[in-house]
């Protein structure tokens, strides 16, 4: 029997790279915008999405699950939550594409939401599973009315502080750094951006001063952690 490479045969091409080539020559097609017509260029495009948003959702739920089994902050507050008659599991956290607003959200019905396409990293991931997870001790422990704008901005206080959303690195990466009070200036700041957008916050104004009334109290409560970590 004959060896195709001793007759200078090239070896068959399999269906998924001949696939893999096809996406690239599309993927070329619709950068340039030669060879495509409009539609297909739409066509495209929404195929780019789809495939986009399935990576984002596989890459959050793997970082989630990862999380809850080696992350100590994750870990912890899963304990917490569970003497709280709490008990966490993955189907706890959804992933999914939110708008630029948040990275994730608590809803007392649903659970904990986290934002697939705003969590580039798994180091942002943790810290909004943890910041959420604030929300959902401070639901169990605490009599909280999240219609109530004071309630609200307490626990977005102790959430923005006790999660890492704070850290020095964080802000940096955002663009705010100082050198004197950085994580209180920090705390404010999102605790603020928070409580604006509860329906019954009426503006900014009136989201700052919520914040104001309650920051020294809810600061200085730590609450299941010992200290801010």
């Amino acid at each position: 029997m004959s060896n195709p490479t001793e007759n200078n045969e090239a070896p068959p091409v399999s269906l998924k790279e001949m696939k893999k080539f096809e996406k690239w020559t599309k993927s070329l097609q619709y950068i340039t915008g030669l060879g495509m017509t409009e539609a297909e260029k739409q066509e495209f495009k929404k195929r780019l999405d789809v495939d986009l948003e399935e990576y984002q959702c596989n890459q959050c739920e793997v970082w989630r699950d990862n999380l809850l089994k080696n992350s100590p902050p994750v870990r912890f507050m899963v304990d917490q939550l569970k003497k709280l008659d709490k008990n966490m599991t993955k189907e706890d956290f959804q992933c999914m594409p939110c708008d630029e607003t948040k990275s994730g959200g608590f809803s007392p019905v649903h659970g904990i939401l986290l934002c697939q396409n705003r969590l580039g990293t798994k180091t942002m991931e943790e810290h909004t599973m943890v910041h959420e997870m604030v929300h959902m001790y401070d639901h169990h422990k605490f009599n909280v009315d999240w219609n109530n704008l004071k309630h609200q901005a307490c626990s977005e206080v102790r959430a923005a502080s006790l999660s890492g959303d704070c850290r020095w690195t964080r802000e940096i990466q955002r663009g705010f750094f100082t050198f004197t009070k950085q994580h209180q200036a920090c705390v404010k700041r999102r605790a603020i951006i928070s409580v604006t957008q509860n329906p019954n916050c009426k503006d900014k104004e009136e989201a700052e001063r919520a914040v104001s009334s309650v920051f020294d109290s809810c600061f200085a409560d730590t609450r299941p952690f010992d200290e801010i970590y």
